[in-house]
């Protein structure tokens, strides 16, 4: 099954959220529960309005996250 790697980091004012290996994947929050769930929702919309042609391969078909916390 084909991995996604997201990347949680603390910032200044907030939590960020990203897709280590897939390009476009972002996310955001005030707790680092809300940019996970907001690198969730981007990779639904992600896939939801763009063209198959588009979409990169790791999100076509089944695909598992897992979750890192960058402490820097």
């Amino acid at each position: 099954m084909k991995k996604i790697k997201i990347i949680i980091e603390r910032g200044k004012d907030q939590y960020a959220a990203y897709a280590e290996n897939v390009e476009g994947i972002y996310g955001a929050g005030d707790t680092p529960m809300e940019a996970k769930q907001s690198a969730i929702d981007a990779i639904r919309l992600f896939k939801e309005f763009n063209e198959p042609k588009n979409i990169p391969s790791i999100l076509a078909g089944e695909h598992e996250l897992t979750f890192q916390f960058d402490t820097q």
